[in-house]
């Protein structure tokens, strides 16, 4: 890592973040707890999510100035976090103090498992908390996360999250959305995208978008 504001997501946390489809005060505060861990050196989320180990607390303060957006003025994105009550897929102990002041969290078992990464689990997202603070929604992050795992790879490619055709269908809107995504997303990381809708063969509906990414060191043919 060359910034001390990064830090790392393997594959199998992303996708699990993914599939939460947490908002973006949930997204956030989910990584602000994980940059919380990651800097310090006497915390682990594995042993501490998967075991009777108590839960971690942390200054309210300290996780916003991770990840809480810089025209937030109060704790109140937690507090919204918290009762939206998505959280369970991510956290097994999400709690405020009385004083809104102190946050009492702990990994769900889940996540525990999926940050843990063996000798063949080469595929991770090196993540920077400060652009986490400036993003303006949950697509952006979920979009961002895949941009940046697939950053060094020669022919990096990934799909857009949650495309599916009864629930989330690929419409001239959702492109138009995704494409100014890819646009904000394209100027972070210094990167290129073509988005490239995938139809499947019986139904012609769009069932996926295969986003290619052209990079300094990608080797697209």
């Amino acid at each position: 890592m060359s910034k001390p504001t990064e830090y790392l997501l393997a594959q199998k946390l992303v996708t699990l973040v993914e599939q939460a489809k947490p908002s973006l005060h949930l997204l956030r505060l989910f990584h602000a707890c994980y940059a919380y861990f990651d800097r310090n050196p006497l915390l682990a989320v594995g042993p501490i999510a998967i075991t009777n180990l108590p839960a971690c607390k942390a200054a309210c303060s300290d996780l916003a100035a991770i990840t809480g957006s810089p025209s937030a003025k109060s704790n109140a994105w937690i507090r919204a976090a918290i009762e939206s009550g998505g959280w369970k897929m991510l956290f097994s102990r999400l709690e405020l103090n009385e004083s809104g002041s102190e946050l009492s969290f702990k990994f769900a078992p889940k996540v525990g498992t999926a940050s843990l990464r063996g000798e063949n689990d080469k595929i991770f997202a090196m993540l920077d908390s400060e652009e986490i603070r400036t993003i303006s929604s949950a697509k952006e992050a979920l979009f961002y996360t895949r941009a940046a795992m697939v950053a060094r790879a020669n022919q990096p490619a990934f799909d857009i999250p949650h495309i599916c055709p009864e629930t989330s269908p690929w419409t001239d809107n959702s492109k138009k959305s995704w494409l100014r995504i890819a646009a904000r997303v394209g100027d972070r990381l210094a990167q290129h995208y073509v988005l490239v809708p995938m139809r499947d063969p019986l139904s012609r509906k769009v069932s996926r978008v295969r986003v290619k990414v052209v990079t300094d060191c990608s080797k697209w043919s």
